[in-house]
């Protein structure tokens, strides 16, 4: 941060805690705190609803690719294994 910013920050800084004393002297300090903590509940709230509105929905997301020949010939129960090792020989063939 350059002096400049912390210049600026510390002006900021003190101008709060300033505004803060004022109100703190007047009896009016616990309500600017209610007031300004519902109104930060309230802003966080509508935040986390409209991304929530916003996010992709979980049924339109992409679907996987499919499964390789050797998995779908795998999972059939019903084939002999001499199939599955067949599938999964054309497979590597296929990449060299």
């Amino acid at each position: 941060m350059t002096a400049a910013g912390r210049a600026a920050l510390f002006l900021v800084v003190a101008w709060l805690l300033a505004a803060v004393a004022l109100l703190a002297i007047q009896g009016m300090l616990g309500a600017y705190l209610l007031a300004v903590g519902a109104a930060t509940l309230t802003g966080l709230g509508l935040r986390a609803l409209v991304r929530w509105h916003r996010a992709p929905s979980y049924f339109d997301r992409p679907t996987p690719p499919p499964l390789a020949e050797r998995y779908r010939v795998a999972d059939d129960l019903r084939r002999p294994v001499a199939d599955v090792v067949a599938a999964a020989e054309r497979e590597a063939v296929g990449r060299q």
